[in-house]
């Protein structure tokens, strides 16, 4: 049987799939890079409500 009669999603929607992937995977490398770098103070202020615990410098 031949499959020439089947259909294929439209170009619309596999450039928003691909443009919300590009999207996630960018703010996944941002989380990524703000934590590896130890700046976890910027991450969480640009979180409304948010609060900072340092726990690096509490005496032991």
């Amino acid at each position: 049987m031949s499959d020439k009669n089947q259909t294929f999603s439209s170009p619309a929607f596999l450039n928003a799939s691909v443009l919300a992937l590009v999207a996630v995977l960018a703010m996944m490398l941002y989380v990524f890079g703000v934590v590896m770098s130890g700046d976890t103070t910027q991450l969480t202020g640009s979180v409304r409500g948010a609060d900072v615990i340092v726990t690096r410098d509490v005496p032991k």
